[in-house]
């Protein structure tokens, strides 16, 4: 793996760090950072009103020995149906590199986001737990470069130790597939992770 694009990732993190602003009483913004032995998670998303709906943007990034892949994600999310459950719907732009078999592919793709998310703490005040999920895919005609299609599984699930601060176990799986003159090669993993987030 180049360690140039490392450092453009890094780059890119670091500048959102700075350049995001400071969000208002209405608004949200989340920090998380998951790892394992292998592999590292970021996640910086901010919340805020959007007419009748929640907009949420974000930048992430996963890391790992075979693959380095940052997304830029804008969903749409709203509380329905019950007290506490918030379900999304958005885009994701993912870009990378991945390393297969000691050879080097372009992760390009747009992906559709669903998400859904349930607060616990909005209906049962003694249980301080919160619950996610999203799906993101890209067909064949929203991927670019190398790549030909993407899916990825998301999930975590957060204890609150105090009110703006949690711990939590995340699930991560993805597959992305990659065209080449042999034929169409596959890359695909997941991670349980740990993590901590914070909100301001």
């Amino acid at each position: 793996m180049e360690m140039i694009s490392i450092r453009r990732i890094a780059l890119i993190v670091a500048l959102l760090t700075f350049i995001l602003p400071r969000p208002s009483l209405a608004e949200a913004l989340n920090v998380e950072i998951h790892a394992s032995s292998e592999d590292i998670d970021l996640k910086l998303s901010r919340e805020s009103p959007f007419y009748d709906n929640y907009m949420e943007t974000g930048f992430g990034l996963y890391y790992s020995e075979d693959y380095v892949i940052s997304n830029l994600n804008l969903a749409l999310k709203d509380e329905v149906f019950i007290p506490g459950l918030t379900l999304g719907l958005g885009f994701k732009g993912l870009f990378g590199e991945v390393e297969i078999q000691n050879t080097d592919f372009d992760l390009m793709a747009v992906s559709f986001l669903v998400l859904g998310e349930y607060d616990f703490r909005e209906k049962f005040f003694d249980l301080p737990v919160n619950v996610s999920a999203s799906i993101s895919m890209a067909p064949t005609p929203l991927c670019f470069s190398d790549t030909d299609r993407y899916l990825e599984f998301y999930s975590a699930i957060y204890l609150y130790i105090v009110k703006n601060g949690a711990i939590g176990i995340v699930y991560r799986s993805f597959e992305a597939r990659f065209e080449e003159p042999s034929g169409e090669v596959k890359e695909s993993d997941d991670a349980v992770l740990l993590g901590l987030k914070l909100s301001f």
